[in-house]
Protein backbone atom coordinates (compact mmCIF):
# COMPACT_ATOMS: atom_id res chain seq x y z
CA UNK A 1 0.00 0.00 0.00
CA UNK A 2 2.91 2.32 0.73
CA UNK A 3 4.03 2.27 -2.92
CA UNK A 4 0.53 3.33 -4.01
CA UNK A 5 0.79 6.46 -1.87
CA UNK A 6 4.24 7.24 -3.25
CA UNK A 7 3.02 6.60 -6.81
CA UNK A 8 0.16 9.06 -6.38
CA UNK A 9 2.62 11.66 -5.11
CA UNK A 10 4.88 11.03 -8.08
CA UNK A 11 2.04 11.43 -10.56
CA UNK A 12 0.85 14.68 -9.04
CA UNK A 13 4.31 16.18 -8.58
CA UNK A 14 6.09 14.70 -11.57
CA UNK A 15 4.11 16.13 -14.49
CA UNK A 16 5.96 19.16 -15.82
CA UNK A 17 4.71 21.67 -18.35
CA UNK A 18 5.59 24.98 -19.94
CA UNK A 19 2.21 26.22 -18.72
CA UNK A 20 2.30 27.86 -15.26
CA UNK A 21 1.25 25.54 -12.45
CA UNK A 22 -1.39 26.44 -9.89
CA UNK A 23 1.33 27.60 -7.47
CA UNK A 24 2.95 29.72 -10.18
CA UNK A 25 -0.36 31.28 -11.19
CA UNK A 26 -0.89 32.31 -7.57
CA UNK A 27 2.16 34.63 -7.67
CA UNK A 28 1.88 36.18 -11.13
CA UNK A 29 1.55 39.96 -11.19
CA UNK A 30 0.00 40.34 -14.67
CA UNK A 31 -2.52 43.18 -14.61
CA UNK A 32 -4.95 41.27 -16.84
CA UNK A 33 -4.34 37.88 -15.25
CA UNK A 34 -8.06 37.05 -15.27
CA UNK A 35 -8.10 37.44 -19.07
CA UNK A 36 -4.99 35.38 -19.84
CA UNK A 37 -5.66 32.54 -22.27
CA UNK A 38 -3.52 29.59 -23.28
CA UNK A 39 -1.58 30.29 -26.48
CA UNK A 40 0.79 27.81 -28.15
CA UNK A 41 3.10 29.05 -30.90
CA UNK A 42 4.90 25.81 -31.62
CA UNK A 43 5.18 22.41 -29.94
CA UNK A 44 6.06 22.72 -26.23
CA UNK A 45 5.96 26.53 -26.36
CA UNK A 46 2.66 27.15 -24.65
CA UNK A 47 1.89 29.88 -22.16
CA UNK A 48 -0.80 32.30 -21.00
CA UNK A 49 -1.33 35.48 -22.99
CA UNK A 50 -3.56 38.54 -23.40
CA UNK A 51 -3.47 41.23 -26.10
CA UNK A 52 -5.53 44.40 -25.86
CA UNK A 53 -8.35 44.52 -28.42
CA UNK A 54 -7.72 48.26 -28.72
CA UNK A 55 -4.02 48.23 -29.63
CA UNK A 56 -3.23 49.24 -33.23
CA UNK A 57 -0.01 48.35 -35.03
CA UNK A 58 0.41 51.80 -36.62
CA UNK A 59 0.58 53.34 -33.14
CA UNK A 60 3.98 51.71 -32.44
CA UNK A 61 7.09 51.75 -34.61
CA UNK A 62 9.97 51.36 -32.15
CA UNK A 63 10.75 49.51 -28.95
CA UNK A 64 12.46 49.98 -25.59
CA UNK A 65 13.77 46.76 -24.01
CA UNK A 66 14.06 47.24 -20.28
CA UNK A 67 16.60 45.23 -18.24
CA UNK A 68 15.10 41.86 -17.32
CA UNK A 69 14.00 42.13 -13.69
CA UNK A 70 14.21 39.65 -10.82
CA UNK A 71 11.42 39.52 -8.29
CA UNK A 72 12.61 39.45 -4.70
CA UNK A 73 11.10 36.00 -4.12
CA UNK A 74 13.43 34.45 -6.71
CA UNK A 75 16.53 35.31 -4.68
CA UNK A 76 16.01 32.71 -1.95
CA UNK A 77 15.30 29.55 -3.94
CA UNK A 78 16.88 26.33 -2.72
CA UNK A 79 19.24 24.83 -5.33
CA UNK A 80 19.01 27.91 -7.61
CA UNK A 81 21.66 30.49 -6.60
CA UNK A 82 20.87 34.19 -7.19
CA UNK A 83 23.93 34.50 -9.44
CA UNK A 84 22.39 31.95 -11.83
CA UNK A 85 19.15 33.92 -12.09
CA UNK A 86 21.15 37.09 -12.67
CA UNK A 87 22.96 35.41 -15.55
CA UNK A 88 19.61 34.23 -16.94
CA UNK A 89 18.31 37.81 -16.92
CA UNK A 90 21.46 39.18 -18.61
CA UNK A 91 21.40 36.41 -21.22
CA UNK A 92 17.74 37.00 -22.05
CA UNK A 93 18.35 40.74 -22.32
CA UNK A 94 21.26 40.38 -24.75
CA UNK A 95 19.60 37.78 -26.98
CA UNK A 96 16.35 39.73 -27.17
CA UNK A 97 18.18 42.89 -28.20
CA UNK A 98 19.97 40.92 -30.93
CA UNK A 99 16.81 39.17 -32.17
CA UNK A 100 14.39 42.10 -32.08
CA UNK A 101 16.74 44.76 -33.43
CA UNK A 102 16.62 42.99 -36.81
CA UNK A 103 12.92 43.81 -37.16
CA UNK A 104 12.22 46.95 -35.14
CA UNK A 105 14.29 50.00 -34.10
CA UNK A 106 15.46 49.64 -30.49
CA UNK A 107 15.60 52.94 -28.56
CA UNK A 108 16.37 53.89 -24.97
CA UNK A 109 13.94 56.76 -24.30
CA UNK A 110 10.12 56.96 -24.17
CA UNK A 111 8.47 58.78 -27.00
CA UNK A 112 5.75 58.86 -29.62
CA UNK A 113 4.95 55.54 -31.30
CA UNK A 114 7.23 53.72 -28.84
CA UNK A 115 6.41 50.59 -26.86
CA UNK A 116 8.23 49.12 -23.88
CA UNK A 117 9.07 45.43 -23.45
CA UNK A 118 9.20 44.72 -19.72
CA UNK A 119 10.20 41.26 -18.49
CA UNK A 120 10.41 39.90 -14.95
CA UNK A 121 11.50 36.56 -13.57
CA UNK A 122 8.84 36.22 -10.93
CA UNK A 123 9.43 32.73 -9.52
CA UNK A 124 12.05 29.97 -9.65
CA UNK A 125 11.55 26.44 -8.36
CA UNK A 126 12.40 22.78 -8.85
CA UNK A 127 10.18 19.74 -9.12
CA UNK A 128 10.67 16.03 -9.70
CA UNK A 129 11.34 14.58 -13.14
CA UNK A 130 8.38 13.19 -15.07
CA UNK A 131 7.40 9.59 -14.49
CA UNK A 132 8.80 7.06 -16.95
CA UNK A 133 6.53 4.29 -18.21
CA UNK A 134 8.49 1.64 -16.29
CA UNK A 135 7.77 3.46 -13.05
CA UNK A 136 4.02 3.19 -13.52
CA UNK A 137 4.39 -0.54 -12.89
CA UNK A 138 4.53 -1.60 -9.21
CA UNK A 139 8.23 -2.57 -9.19
CA UNK A 140 9.25 0.59 -10.99
CA UNK A 141 7.08 2.66 -8.67
CA UNK A 142 8.89 1.18 -5.69
CA UNK A 143 12.23 2.24 -7.15
CA UNK A 144 10.93 5.69 -8.04
CA UNK A 145 9.42 6.05 -4.57
CA UNK A 146 12.70 5.08 -2.94
CA UNK A 147 14.49 7.75 -4.97
CA UNK A 148 12.01 10.35 -3.74
CA UNK A 149 12.44 9.33 -0.11
CA UNK A 150 16.24 9.38 -0.44
CA UNK A 151 16.25 12.68 -2.34
CA UNK A 152 18.13 11.18 -5.28
CA UNK A 153 15.50 11.56 -7.99
CA UNK A 154 16.36 13.93 -10.86
CA UNK A 155 14.75 17.36 -10.65
CA UNK A 156 13.48 19.85 -13.22
CA UNK A 157 14.12 23.57 -12.98
CA UNK A 158 11.17 25.92 -13.58
CA UNK A 159 11.61 29.68 -14.02
CA UNK A 160 8.39 31.70 -14.33
CA UNK A 161 8.72 34.64 -16.74
CA UNK A 162 6.21 37.46 -17.13
CA UNK A 163 6.42 39.69 -20.22
CA UNK A 164 4.55 42.92 -20.87
CA UNK A 165 4.26 45.34 -23.76
CA UNK A 166 3.39 48.87 -22.64
CA UNK A 167 2.91 52.30 -24.15
CA UNK A 168 6.13 54.18 -23.30
CA UNK A 169 4.33 57.44 -22.49
CA UNK A 170 1.20 56.31 -20.65
CA UNK A 171 2.43 52.85 -19.50
CA UNK A 172 -0.90 51.46 -20.64
CA UNK A 173 -0.57 47.68 -20.92
CA UNK A 174 -0.86 46.53 -24.52
CA UNK A 175 -0.16 42.81 -24.09
CA UNK A 176 0.97 40.33 -21.44
CA UNK A 177 2.39 36.81 -21.46
CA UNK A 178 3.22 34.36 -18.68
CA UNK A 179 5.30 31.28 -19.50
CA UNK A 180 7.94 29.00 -18.05
CA UNK A 181 11.59 28.30 -18.80
CA UNK A 182 11.56 24.53 -18.22
CA UNK A 183 14.84 22.64 -17.97
CA UNK A 184 14.13 18.94 -17.47
CA UNK A 185 16.24 16.58 -15.37
CA UNK A 186 19.16 18.99 -14.91
CA UNK A 187 19.65 18.36 -11.17
CA UNK A 188 20.55 14.86 -10.02
CA UNK A 189 19.05 15.16 -6.55
CA UNK A 190 17.51 17.61 -4.08
CA UNK A 191 20.93 18.92 -2.96
CA UNK A 192 22.84 19.70 -6.16
CA UNK A 193 23.18 23.44 -6.81
CA UNK A 194 22.25 24.66 -10.28
CA UNK A 195 24.96 26.02 -12.58
CA UNK A 196 24.07 28.43 -15.39
CA UNK A 197 25.75 26.20 -17.96
CA UNK A 198 23.18 23.49 -17.19
CA UNK A 199 20.30 25.65 -18.43
CA UNK A 200 21.94 28.04 -20.91
CA UNK A 201 20.68 26.16 -23.96
CA UNK A 202 17.15 26.12 -22.54
CA UNK A 203 17.31 29.85 -21.83
CA UNK A 204 18.52 30.51 -25.38
CA UNK A 205 15.58 28.58 -26.84
CA UNK A 206 13.15 30.38 -24.54
CA UNK A 207 14.14 33.69 -26.13
CA UNK A 208 12.01 32.66 -29.09
CA UNK A 209 8.99 32.44 -26.79
CA UNK A 210 9.23 36.18 -26.13
CA UNK A 211 10.01 36.96 -29.78
CA UNK A 212 6.86 35.08 -30.82
CA UNK A 213 4.93 36.99 -28.14
CA UNK A 214 5.98 40.27 -29.78
CA UNK A 215 5.11 38.98 -33.25
CA UNK A 216 1.70 37.65 -32.26
CA UNK A 217 0.92 40.92 -30.46
CA UNK A 218 1.85 42.84 -33.63
CA UNK A 219 -0.30 40.51 -35.74
CA UNK A 220 -3.27 41.03 -33.39
CA UNK A 221 -2.71 44.80 -33.45
CA UNK A 222 -2.74 44.74 -37.25
CA UNK A 223 -6.02 42.80 -37.26
CA UNK A 224 -7.47 45.30 -34.77
CA UNK A 225 -6.83 48.07 -37.29
CA UNK A 226 -8.57 46.20 -40.06
CA UNK A 227 -11.65 45.26 -38.06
Amino acid sequence: MRWLVVLCCLISAGCSSRLPTEDERAVITATNSHQLEEVSYIKDANGLQWVSPQVALSDYQQLIIEPVGLHQRTQTVHQIPPVVLERVSVRLQRLLEEELSAGVPIVDKPGDKTAILRIEISRASTDMEDLKITEILPYGALIGGAKVLLGTRDRNVRILVESQLLDSQTEEILAERVSVILAKDVLENNREMLRFEQIQETVDRFTQDIVHFIRLSAYTAKNNEQS
